[in-house]
């Protein structure tokens, strides 16, 4: 999952994990002329770090300015510069600015809220450069050589480390006693996509083609093929091995990392959240050590070393550990990730029938686990957690509001809890996500679609009122950002970095009316 101070989608159990999805970090450079200024610039995490500007031409932005107008603000729309690949504005005041990319496949309107008045945005997106739908009906013959024949409890898996894709061999795929792993004619879908697009791109020799081996959650071997390109002509591509499968071997000295947590005091810290959440026992705690690519930007995707659950009598984590991607620059990323779900009945069911959706608060905390301590390393999910949305004049405590349709920009703020072991910790930032409650008719399910994206340093912000929709159902997603970069507060997301913490909450659910 991908992860940031600004910007990011929280999966419920793990952020992460996380993916994940995708998310913007915003800087700010001194160095161009005296108006509010925004430049984008597309960050592709792949088996390496990719960063490529974004042409100004294909980035439509409105500057927003607190005014007289009827709707509350006038709207003002940069120029492109090409010489200095951003657009320019002669305002003299830092003002929201919003933003979309032409070529985005899901065009959102994503918001920043900072007191800088030049940003440069990195646009960070799991993938590896130029991406390419694969070709249609695309199969892939894999057989991989082991080191010792497959045993009861162990389990195999592809990942593919650019193309992020994820799949589990079956058992007749991986049959024990078996010397191999064989797939004659393994393909992908959009189920299979690691980082949530619907898009399964064509893998290419930027990509790491890994087979995966674990012994219950822990990573014991590992095989990887010879760069290829995907037969675009739609045959069949035939991943070549060089070496049979490497088992992962324990460091010397071993990597050792002993972490406290208090499940109690999480739990209780859930007890103040509206709507309400049950806790306990539905708080959800897990926790996964990842060997991540995009490390260096605070992204956790990538394939898992160890991964588990606490149950409310546990007290922490001990456990020893190796990375056998640390070579390639994949640092070790520790995730601490807990959630409390509620269900809410959505009346979006043919004749009126209510269809369940799950709505979930959580709290998540990341980090590169230390030199072993004789000491547990306290993990206290820094991050404030937000209690209550607001948006205009109502409190969305509960299910079922109402909002009526305006011209005018809608004011939604925030209220976080302040736990003591935040203190001084780091820069602090916000976001809010406006989520559109969608029927899926074919699975009967209901789809959280993001509409919008919001990020600041404070919990408030002035939301478009060509977002709301008459008769649709929405939820609003606070989430609060304790580290990260140094100048987050000021905007500069430049060199995002950790430890990081993050906590959200999802509010009431309210209908638009005219």
């Amino acid at each position: 999952m991908w992860l940031t101070a600004v910007l990011v989608r929280v999966l419920p159990a793990a952020v992460g994990a996380a993916a994940i999805g995708c998310a913007q970090l915003a800087g700010i450079e001194n160095t161009v002329g005296p108006g509010d200024s925004i430049a984008v610039t597309r960050l592709s995490i792949g088996s390496k770090i990719v960063l490529t500007p974004v042409d100004p031409a294909e980035v439509t932005a409105t500057y927003f300015v607190a005014s007289r107008d009827p709707s509350g603000y006038d709207r003002v729309s940069p120029v492109p510069d090409p010489s200095h690949g951003r657009l320019t504005t002669q305002l003299r005041a830092p003002a929201p600015v919003e933003f979309t990319l032409a070529h985005d496949a899901a065009p959102i309107p994503r918001l920043f809220a900072f007191p800088g008045p030049q940003l440069s945005v990195l646009y960070g997106v799991l993938e590896h450069p130029n991406p390419q739908p694969a070709p249609m009906g695309a199969t892939l013959a894999v057989n991989a050589t082991l080191d010792a024949p497959i045993v009861a409890g162990q389990s195999f898996q592809v990942y593919v480390v650019g193309a992020w894709l994820q799949r589990v061999f079956s058992a007749i795929e991986a049959a024990p006693g078996a010397m191999q792993v064989t797939a004659p004619m393994l393909s992908f879908t959009a189920a299979n996509s690691v980082s949530g697009r619907p898009q399964v791109d064509q893998i290419t020799t930027d990509d790491a083609f890994l087979i995966l081996r674990y012994v219950g959650p822990s990573l014991t071997g590992v095989a990887e093929a010879m760069p290829f390109t995907q037969d675009m002509a739609g045959a069949v591509t035939t991943p070549m091995f060089p070496a049979p499968m490497m088992p992962v071997a324990p460091a010397m000295p071993p990597l050792m990392f002993n972490a406290g947590v208090s499940p109690a005091a999480i739990a209780e810290r859930y007890r103040t959240v509206q709507p309400a959440v049950a806790v306990p026992p539905a708080v959800q705690i897990s926790w996964s050590l990842v060997a991540a690519p995009g490390y260096a930007v605070v992204s956790n995707a990538g394939p898992v070393l160890q991964s588990g659950t606490l149950a409310m009598t546990d007290n922490g984590v001990t456990l020893t550990y190796a990375n056998p991607f640390a070579t390639r620059g994949w640092n070790t990323i520790f995730t601490l990730a807990t959630a409390v779900p509620r269900v809410y009945m959505a009346p979006i069911g043919p004749m009126g029938t209510s269809v369940p959706v799950t709505l979930f608060a959580g709290m998540n905390q990341f980090l590169e686990p230390p030199p072993a301590t004789p000491d547990p390393v306290p993990l206290e999910l820094p991050a404030g957690l937000p209690q209550v949305i607001t948006i205009g004049n109502t409190v969305l405590a509960t299910d079922n509001a109402f909002i009526k349709q305006s011209s005018q920009f809608f004011n939604v703020s925030f209220t976080v809890d302040a736990p003591s072991s935040a203190a001084d910790q780091g820069p602090r930032s916000y976001n809010l996500q406006l989520f559109d409650l969608v029927l899926d008719p074919t699975m009967m399910a209901v789809d959280r679609v993001l509409v919008f994206a919001a990020a600041g340093k404070d919990p408030a912000f002035a939301l478009p009122p060509e977002l709301f929709q008459v008769g649709h159902i929405y939820t609003l997603r606070a989430l609060s950002t304790l580290g990260g970069a140094l100048g987050t507060e000021q905007g500069d997301f430049r060199n995002p970095q950790l430890p990081l913490a993050q906590a959200y909450l999802d509010s009431g659910t309210f209908t638009v009316t005219p």
